[in-house]
Formats: structure tokens, C-alpha cells, sequence
């Protein structure tokens, strides 16, 4: 609520019945009273201005918030809008649960002979896309709720890290981990790789490295561009660009010199993606 609001309610008569109607009389009695005490006692407060005001913690931060509350107010504000959008949550879900089933379909139990193996590395590649799509949203939802942080940032009581590191937190057991999770599990066994859990559990890390550096991109292009369109297209050529320079379309050694630096910008996911592909004769 608005401060100015808070007190307008404070010194008003609510007259909607004869019960509001004498509950808010004998609060408006009450602050006249104090005002008039106020008034007696000016002189002496004005002596000694800084008895008025609460001295802060030693720990909080002048002029700001602490850290550590920044962090738990902004968590369970991210948790409870995350928990209030049940067809969100199960969208995500269910967009994992179709891709996988898609992507699962078309490379259905791929053979291990030379042609399979070329089959596997596309199959591989194609699984990046699952983070593709958790980009476009991450960056639909920052440009909303970027709003409120920009208002709350000006106000000097909410930080960039506690704010990014609050939605990370928030939507770890709701969103990061299900999403990875539910994806590799089905289009993993559907494609036929190697059964055993050691490749199965880097597989699933792979995939959940590339959600984050997904959703680490979204932040990176709202921040460039608090508007969707603009931000969206940023983030579209990010990833096609690094999508391409990865090694996986064009050979690295084709790659111009000026341009190689770009295979590394998509970071961990893309490389961990390269190192299975390297090895995908044993898949």
C-alpha cells in the first residue's frame, strides 16, 4: 500500500456502518490526542533530532537493504507468481513432454552402424533446441517482470543480483530441474543411447546446462532491451549465431580466424555437447 494511502485511511471516518462509523471516530480521537501531545513536547524533540529515528543494525546497508533480505523477499514473491500460474508450470512440462516425443520419433532407435553414428550426431545437436524454446519464454516473462524490479531499483531497495539470483532459486525445483529432467528422460531412451546411468547423468547435466545458459541469455538480452520484440530478436541472433559457430554446421577449422572466437560464446553446454558428440560412436 502507498504510505499517503496508508494515513488518508488512518485519519478518515469510514462511514459504510454505525460499527466503522465509531470504530474510526475513536482512532481519529486518539491521533488528535497524540498530535496535541506531540505539540507540547516539540520544543524538547527538536533539541534532540536524532532521537526520533531508529539507529540501524550494524549489519544493514546504509541508505539500502540488506543482501539476504533482498534475496528472501524477492524469492518468495518469484515463488508464489511462479505457484499462481499453474498453466504456465504445466506448459513448460508439457512442451518438454511433445519434444521430446518429436524429436524422440524422428531419431527412434538409432543404429550403431556408419550411417546411425551420423544419425546421433544430429541427434544431439536437435537436443539443443529444447533450450531455445525456454529462451524465447524466460525473455517474454523478464520483460514483465523487469518493470517492477526497475521501480523497486530506483526506490534503492532491490539489487540486479538479488533479483537474478531470486528467479534462479525460485524456479530451481519448479522449472530448471522438472524441464531438463522430463526432456532427457524420454528423448534419451527413445533415441537409443548408451543405457548406462554414468552417460545417462551426463546427458541430463548437458541438458540442464543449456537451460541455464538459455535463461542467463534471456537476462543478458532484457537487459539490453527492456522491450520484447527488441529483445527477442537480440536473443534470436545470439543464438543463431552461436548455434552456428559451435562446430556443428561448419567445421572450427573452416571458420575464419576473426570468427572462431564465437564457438566459445555459447559456453559450457555447447562444448559439453561438442565432447558427446566426439565420443557418440560409443552411444
Amino acid at each position: 500500500m502507498n504510505p499517503a494511502e496508508f494515513l488518508v485511511d488512518l485519519a478518515a471516518i469510514d462511514g459504510r456502518s454505525e460499527e466503522a462509523e465509531k470504530s474510526s471516530l475513536g482512532r481519529l480521537q486518539i491521533l488528535k490526542s497524540a498530535w496535541k501531545i506531540k505539540g507540547a513536547s516539540n520544543s524538547s524533540s527538536e533539541s534532540k533530532p536524532s532521537n526520533l529515528l531508529p539507529r540501524p543494525d550494524s549489519d544493514s546497508q546504509v541508505g539500502g537493504v540488506r543482501f539476504s533480505r533482498q534475496l528472501m523477499v524477492m524469492t518468495k514473491r518469484s515463488m508464489k507468481t511462479t505457484m499462481r500460474d499453474p498453466m504456465g508450470m504445466a506448459g513448460c512440462v508439457l512442451q518438454s513432454v511433445i519434444m521430446a516425443l518429436i524429436y524422440g520419433w524422428i531419431f527412434f532407435k538409432l543404429g550403431t552402424d556408419e550411417a546411425g553414428i551420423r544419425s546421433r550426431e544430429g541427434a544431439i545437436y536437435v537436443a539443443i533446441y529444447q533450450s531455445y524454446l525456454m529462451l524465447m519464454l524466460e525473455v517474454y516473462r523478464l520483460t514483465v517482470d523487469i518493470r517492477l524490479f526497475d521501480m523497486e531499483h530506483s526506490d534503492g531497495v532491490a539489487g540486479v543480483p538479488a533479483f537474478l539470483l531470486s528467479r534462479r532459486v525460485s524456479k530451481f525445483l519448479l522449472e530448471d530441474l522438472p524441464i531438463p529432467m522430463v526432456f532427457s528422460s524420454i528423448y534419451y531412451f527413445m533415441v537409443g543411447f548408451r543405457r548406462d546411468p554414468a552417460s545417462f547423468g551426463i546427458f541430463l547435466a548437458v541438458s540442464v546446462a543449456s537451460h541455464y545458459s538459455a535463461v542467463t541469455l534471456a537476462c543478458l538480452c532484457v537487459a539490453l532491451a527492456r522491450d520484447f520484440a527488441v529483445s527477442s530478436l537480440l536473443a534470436n541472433l545470439m543464438f543463431t549465431i552461436q548455434f552456428l559457430c559451435c562446430g556443428w554446421v561448419v567445421q572450427v577449422d573452416q571458420i575464419p580466424d576473426y570468427l572462431k572466437w564465437l564457438k566459445w560464446a555459447v559456453g559450457l553446454s555447447i562444448r559439453l555437447f561438442g565432447l558427446m558428440a566426439n565420443g557418440c560412436e560409443g552411444l
